[in-house]
């Protein structure tokens, strides 16, 4: 049981960090020249996932003030808060995960005692 309870700990650190870097780039998306955070999720040699976070190196849109031309964030709200959205069912399939687990072990240990 208890590498089913690391799986879901991993899962849920990883939901955890998806979540993170979407509020930062939502709370930059009006910054110019902000480049979003991007997270990639790959499997662990345990069996878990490990998220890693890289930075979206494209730019943004460009807009002119006064003859000046600035470059705005290249953030896109909706594929944020599809991110938000991923992160809360990545948590919640998590979290239900690790009860089930949790449960089983408790379970086992009754029978056992």
């Amino acid at each position: 049981m208890l590498p089913a309870i690391g799986i879901s700990s991993s899962g849920i650190f990883s939901s955890f960090r998806l979540l993170d870097a979407t509020a930062h780039n939502v709370a930059n998306s009006n910054t110019d020249g902000f480049k979003r955070t991007s997270v990639a999720f790959k499997e662990a040699a345990n069996g878990g996932v490990y998220a890693s976070t890289s930075i979206d190196r494209k730019p943004g849109p460009a807009y002119q003030v006064n003859g000046v031309i600035y470059e705005a964030s290249n953030v896109d709200i909706a594929t944020e808060a599809v991110s938000l959205m991923t992160a809360r069912h990545m948590l919640s399939v998590n979290i239900a995960a690790f009860r089930t687990a949790d449960e089983m072990t408790e379970s086992l240990l009754d029978t056992f005692a």
